[in-house]
């Protein structure tokens, strides 16, 4: 049996589902961290096999990983899977819920960490880790989807 860590952040934008959707679809609008970088985006046609390379530092220590969009149901859901040189993988998965004038996104982070006797501290140690992430990506979303449409 897999185990997973997850961790799940959830936003109301004043934004139709259409628009918020279409602005969250591009990496480059969705994948905003401070002192994380983002090169080499490879937008695709329906979103689907986008990438785009993401450079940290942590502790000292320099981490690139590849980030990539697997599913788009249109406009429902995007998921998207970070790989890099790490045992750490996180799937996540967007989905947008439409509200009478406003789009609920949910964003929902999962990891499974395949490290004998540690991967599920570390999952958890993950999961904790990135809720401060998501919400400063949701509070991004929301911050630059609602000017645009109420302009």
């Amino acid at each position: 049996m897999t185990v997973m860590a997850t961790m799940t952040r959830s936003t109301t934008i004043e934004a139709p589902v259409e628009e918020v959707f279409d602005y969250a679809l591009d990496i480059r609008n969705l994948w905003v961290i401070p002192d994380v970088g983002l090169a080499d985006v490879q937008q695709r046609p329906g979103g689907v096999g986008s990438t785009a390379k993401i450079f940290n530092h942590f502790l000292g220590l320099h981490f690139e990983m590849t980030l990539e969009i697997l599913e788009v149901v249109r406009p429902e859901k995007i998921v998207l899977k970070i790989t890099s040189n790490t045992p750490d993988r996180p799937l996540w998965t967007l989905t947008f819920e439409p509200g009478e004038d406003s789009t609920t996104v949910t964003m929902t982070g999962e990891w499974h960490i395949n490290v004998p006797g540690i991967g599920a501290t570390m999952e958890e140690m993950q999961a904790r880790a990135h809720k401060d992430i998501v919400d400063g990506l949701l509070a991004n979303l929301k911050g630059k989807v609602e000017p645009l449409v109420a302009a």
